[in-house]
């Protein structure tokens, strides 16, 4: 038999298989450097949520308007795409809120922030839905917002404080129009009282 017949000798087999895992290798470090590369593409969002309070001009479409009201509402925003604090980011946002007790709003869009220096501008734009008198209604609203919002480099939750306003036209029967200024207060500056009594009272 010859050594065609008898296939690629021990030496030989040996040899490409050591190029085999070389390849192996080669790929495996190419592929873990593309997934590394990948990474701030599909950045984890920075999440901020807060308090919004202030006083609503409601009613303006109404006859018997328009009226001042006493609001009061909370909002998280979850920002995709910012690595630094000089980065714009973009993502959705949720939000409740009430006029006076007398209505209740919920509802949500996307928002888009835009650093300006050591503040920022967040735009933002969507719908909502509205209980009232007369039942549920549609409606949409934009928000202006201005302020500080950190860039958390350990953290995926970044902290926010600022003024915003704020126009809501409702779609429905109810002729809804309201136009609210107000502050928007993060969460953790609020719930930070309690954190230290707690921790006071634990130790």
């Amino acid at each position: 038999m010859t050594r065609a017949e008898r296939g690629p000798s021990q030496g030989t087999r040996r040899r490409r298989r050591r190029r085999r895992a070389h390849l192996l290798a080669v790929t495996l470090t190419l592929a873990t450097g593309l997934v590394g590369l990948a990474r701030p593409a599909a950045a984890v969002p920075q999440i901020t949520s807060g308090v919004t309070t202030g006083a609503a001009l409601t009613d303006l479409r109404a006859e018997n308007g328009p009226r001042v009201a006493y609001q009061l509402g909370a909002r998280v925003d979850f920002l995709f795409l910012r690595e630094r604090p000089r980065d714009m980011a973009i993502g959705p946002y949720v939000e409740m809120t009430t006029a006076a007790f007398d209505t209740w709003e919920g509802g949500g869009g996307i928002a888009w922030l835009v650093p300006t220096g050591s503040t920022a501008l967040v735009f933002s734009g969507g719908g909502f839905a509205r209980t009232s008198r007369f039942g549920w209604e549609p409606g949409v609203a934009g928000t202006l917002f201005w302020g500080s919002r950190s860039f958390n480099f350990h953290s995926a939750y970044a902290v926010g404080v600022g003024l915003f306003a704020q126009g809501r036209y409702g779609l429905g029967d109810g002729r809804q129009a309201d136009a609210v200024i107000g502050v928007q207060l993060d969460l953790e500056y609020l719930a930070l009282p309690f954190v230290l009594v707690y921790q006071g009272l634990a130790h």
